[in-house]
């Protein structure tokens, strides 16, 4: 067995010739696993670790512009008009695979529309940061990636979508190559990265997410992930490791269904003697003083404890006689007592909010949160906004008078008393879709539950055997050290074309043009110009500080976030 003749690899085992003979290389009758170069350009095959981020966690345009119409629906519902373009052989958007998928139009203004819940038009129609404005989009490519998205629960970034036939020609040719059937240019393909995993590691989770029935290509960072409709697979390295790599795919697929996958690595720990780990720590340590729930809060073996909680947590003193009685413990929940008593001993010091009643503090953190108080560790975000992590306190409503209290993130700073609830993160178990859970006066004691997440480790808002609601995370971030939310954020090439284009585009469609000094004191821009590069990177800095996907761009979502900083310091947006 020889080789294809064809530069490209990644085509070859589509049981399609390339439209044109070429020799085949010197190399290709010595070693069957050494292959070509990826489908990209060289240009292009440098860039697999300097890629678009598609994980923007922007709405952008898709909430407040309407969808046109066509006749097949992606997995967000989003529909795409047909395109115009020369499909015959060999013409510009011509389909070498005969797949019968439609051209859609895919101009600008359809380009931040959601096909899935994490992927968008931009990141499909475009190859090497170049978008096309026709082009083929496989609907079952868009449910794979969103599958392996939903397996990671991290994102996952595509460098190349789309290329039409014209593009790829172009590219083949100039480094003096045969074009390839690519499934580029029938829509059926992307390449992708995750931050931090081998292009092998990233192979073994398509499979364990998507199923047998799929082509990938493995290159050290990156996976060529294509829906041709039959299995097959290969490597973009040379010699044995080529064949290392195909061995050890073939042998990941020969298992599925007969071992658990591997889990997949969760948020990591906060750094060991930070304040989230302190938190975390003590919660713990109570759990156990308390024996995870056999001691009750009326034993007198407990009373000191109580009366160290109310001491230390909130300044107050209560009797032995009051806290053994049932009736006065029914009319003073202590929960809110225990993490103020927690916060205190962990070494809160004055940035938080100690009170018998959970929504002063989380009232303050999500003011921290608005106004941008980058010196305080305490951020409150909507349940939607942010996954919890080790130290981290989940809060929900909680039963009042026999029923729910119907506090929301929107509605806990309005000036009621709300009957709320939260807990301390001790663990998150991303493979088992778990949080565990610590807090006060649950059941009586301490002791700790279990909070389901889902796949991308979002709280689920609606528990099963609970009745109230899910509403906000308090963020504990390490101001000192920052491993967690302070880390390094520097966009790649392609996203930060990406975001200077869509700066460029939201500033007046938004209007927060009008702002943009306020903006740069804000987000520690040193110019304050939309296209310029700067601007984009302290963007993306100011993102990951708020918990935000950062991707440099102040679309819809991220001006919501920022209007609220704007305020306090323009007091109000006009």
């Amino acid at each position: 067995m020889s080789l294809p003749q064809t530069w490209d690899w990644t085509e070859s085992l589509a049981a399609d010739p390339p439209v044109t003979a070429a020799p085949a290389p010197s190399w290709a009758a010595q070693d069957v696993f050494r292959p070509a170069e990826p489908e990209n350009s060289a240009a292009e095959a440098d860039r697999f670790e300097e890629l678009d981020d598609g994980e923007s966690g922007e709405v952008e345009l898709g909430e407040w512009r309407p969808a046109p119409m066509q006749d097949e629906a992606f997995p967000s519902g989003l529909a795409l008009g047909p395109g115009a373009g020369a499909t015959g052989q060999g013409e510009e958007h011509w389909d070498p695979n005969a797949t019968g998928l439609p051209l859609y139009a895919t101009g600008p203004d359809v380009r931040p529309l959601r096909l899935a819940a994490n992927f968008i038009v931009d990141e499909l129609v475009s190859s090497g940061g170049t978008p096309s404005d026709v082009a083929r989009i496989s609907p079952v490519l868009v449910r794979r990636l969103q599958q392996l998205r939903d397996f990671l629960g991290r994102p996952v970034l595509v460098s190349s979508g789309y290329r039409s036939w014209a593009r790829n020609t172009a590219l083949y040719r100039g480094r003096g190559a045969t074009p390839t059937r690519s499934r580029h240019c029938s829509g059926q393909a992307a390449d992708i990265t995750v931050t931090g995993m081998p292009g092998l590691e990233l192979a073994k989770a398509a499979l364990d997410a998507c199923g047998e029935n799929i082509a990938l290509g493995i290159g050290e960072t990156y996976v060529h992930l294509d829906v041709r409709g039959a299995w097959a697979r290969w490597s973009y390295a040379k010699g044995d490791a080529a064949a290392r790599d195909v061995a050890a795919i073939d042998a990941h697929r020969a298992g599925l269904g007969k071992t658990p996958a591997a889990p997949r690595p969760g948020p990591g720990a906060p750094a060991s003697g930070s304040l989230p780990a302190r938190i975390a720590q003590i919660a713990a340590q109570e759990r156990t003083r308390w024996g995870n729930g056999t001691r009750r809060e009326t034993d007198p073996g407990m009373t000191a404890t109580l009366q160290e909680y109310y001491r230390v947590g909130i300044g107050e003193t209560v009797s032995a006689g009051d806290l053994r009685s049932s009736t006065w413990q029914e009319a003073h929940p202590w929960s809110a007592v225990f993490i103020s008593w927690v916060m205190r001993t962990a070494g809160a010091g004055a940035a938080f909010h100690y009170s018998p009643g959970h929504y002063v503090y989380v009232s303050a953190a999500k003011h921290n949160a608005e106004k941008g108080d980058t010196a305080n560790p305490f951020w409150a975000y909507p349940i939607e906004k942010v996954v919890p992590e080790v130290g981290d306190l989940v809060c929900a409503d909680r039963t009042s008078h026999g029923h729910c209290g119907g506090v929301t993130y929107a509605t806990i700073d309005n000036g009621t008393a709300w009957s709320t609830h939260c807990d301390v993160v001790l663990a998150v178990d991303r493979a088992a879709r778990k949080l565990t859970v610590a807090g006060g006066n649950v059941s009586d004691s301490v002791k700790d539950k279990t909070v389901a997440i889902d796949a991308q480790g979002f709280v689920v808002p609606a528990q099963a055997g609970q009745s109230c609601r899910y509403y906000a995370i308090l963020k504990v971030r390490d101001v000192s050290a920052g491993p967690r939310q302070e880390a390094p954020v520097a966009l790649h090439p392609d996203a930060l074309a990406r975001a200077v284009r869509l700066n460029t585009s939201y500033a007046p469609q938004l209007g927060w043009d009008r702002h943009l000094p306020t903006i740069a004191t804000v987000i520690a821009a040193p110019e304050p110009s939309p296209a310029g590069t700067p601007f984009a990177h302290a963007v993306a800095r100011w993102q990951r500080g708020r918990g935000l996907a950062p991707d440099g761009v102040i679309g819809p979502d991220s001006w919501t976030d920022l209007t609220r900083v704007i305020a306090h310091r323009e007091g109000g947006i006009g």
